[in-house]
């Protein structure tokens, strides 16, 4: 009977809702589960199961299937509010963000005093990697420390943010669904894989962690002693998920970076904006274009700019 229901879940939901909702819900409520034999004991939890009707097996089958159906349903539905949790969009957040952005300082001024020994010709080998890893960290952190999120994915997401306003001085927020349309699709499939990747890791991390804290309380609360090998290791796993995620929005943020420069122009011609015609105008042209698509208002002596197609 569930060998055929899993088949029709098969066919009536996307492969994408499976994996990246259903499954991490699945191994959820199923090590949930297992945490609950183990603590009433394997015998003892089959001897129960056994106990009952074929009907209320199949009552309580179709039960936990619904549980967990729901459950993937919630995640579905908090994958913004849970990305912005780890970016660290917090009630309190200032202290940590502070933090984080004299951090950022500290290692801007070191990485110019390494510079400057590197082009004096000065500088150690363990300087010269020290000067590289700096180079890769704060590549991946806001320019301005000002700015700075309290959490390492929040700073990578940020500087992704940052770099199209500070370099074409365009707003993210406001061209990115101009944007998105003229992306090849190549590019905009590298970017919903690796959404993809971020999002699952991210909602295995919080679930693995819930899994953990949970039910190693009630095993500790029922003296279950034995349990906790089965719950414990929840907790560096989401840890090492944590960091997974971290990594994918790494090679999000990279992505989102080259959407903006290799097809920004494209966005220019699909809106007939004028497009810049230097690299020292275009942070001012991508500005006063921000603002008109924001306010309507700031276009005072522009013309659109007609495709050649269209001219001929």
């Amino acid at each position: 009977m569930f060998t055929e229901l899993w088949k029709n879940l098969g066919g009536s939901f996307d492969k994408r809702w499976l994996i990246h909702a259903f499954g991490p819900a699945l191994v959820f409520w199923g090590a949930g589960l297992w945490a609950w034999a183990q603590m009433t004991g394997l015998d003892q939890a089959l001897a129960t199961w056994q106990g009952y009707g074929a009907e209320i097996q199949v009552f309580l089958g179709a039960g936990g299937l619904l549980l967990v159906f729901f459950t993937a349903i919630l995640l579905e539905s908090f994958e913004g509010p849970l990305l912005r949790f780890y970016e660290g969009y917090w009630p309190r957040r200032p202290r940590r963000a502070q933090r984080r952005a004299k951090d950022l300082r500290r290692k801007k001024r070191r990485r110019r005093t390494l510079r400057a020994k590197v082009a004096a010709g000065q500088a150690t080998p363990a300087e010269r990697a020290e000067l590289s890893r700096l180079d890769t960290e704060l590549a991946y952190r806001p320019s301005n420390p000002n700015t700075s999120m309290p959490t390492q994915l929040g700073d990578v997401l940020r500087a992704a943010e940052n770099y199209a306003r500070e370099r074409y001085g365009l707003d993210p927020i406001v061209l990115w669904p101009r944007l998105f349309p003229q992306l090849s699709e190549p590019l905009r499939e590298a970017l919903a894989a690796t959404q993809d990747q971020l999002d699952l890791a991210l909602r295995l991390a919080t679930l693995s962690g819930l899994y953990g804290i949970a039910w190693s309380a009630v095993a500790a609360a029922r003296r279950g002693w034995h349990v906790l090998g089965w719950t414990l290791p929840a907790l560096p796993l989401a840890w090492l998920l944590w960091r997974s995620a971290h990594q994918a929005a790494i090679s999000y943020a990279g992505l989102f970076r080259s959407a903006f420069d290799l097809h920004r122009f494209d966005a220019y011609r699909a809106m007939h904006w004028p497009k810049p015609t230097s690299p020292q105008e275009e942070a001012a042209h991508g500005k006063q274009l921000t603002y008109y698509l924001l306010e309507g208002k700031g276009a005072k002596g522009i013309a659109y700019a007609q495709d050649q197609d269209e001219d001929g």
